[in-house]
C-alpha cells in the first residue's frame, strides 16, 4: 500500500515538472514540489504566471509574462522595444 503512494507521489511530480518545463519554469524545483505536495503542485504550476514590477513585463504581441530585460519575446519572437537608460 506504501508503494502506491511512492508511485502516485512521482506520477504528480513528473507531471508537474512536465508542465513547468512547457511553461518555461524550474523542472527540477516543480519536480521536487510536486514529489511532497502532489496535486497541490499541479494546481500550482496551472496557474498563470503574473507580472512582478522589475522582475517581469507582459509581451505587448501576445500578452505572455516574459523578463523585463528581454529584446525578443520567447514566445511569439516578437523583436520588443526596451528603454536605453
Amino acid at each position: 500500500m506504501s508503494s502506491m503512494y511512492f508511485l502516485v507521489g512521482i506520477a504528480f511530480a513528473v507531471v508537474a515538472a512536465i508542465i513547468a518545463r512547457g511553461k518555461g519554469r524550474n523542472t527540477v524545483g516543480w519536480f521536487l514540489v510536486g514529489l511532497v505536495v502532489g496535486p497541490f503542485a499541479l494546481i500550482s504550476v496551472v496557474l498563470p504566471a503574473r507580472v512582478r514590477e522589475g522582475y517581469s513585463a507582459e509581451c505587448p504581441a501576445c500578452c505572455e509574462v516574459i523578463a523585463a530585460e528581454a529584446t525578443v519575446c520567447r514566445y511569439c519572437r516578437t523583436q520588443l522595444q526596451r528603454d536605453q537608460a
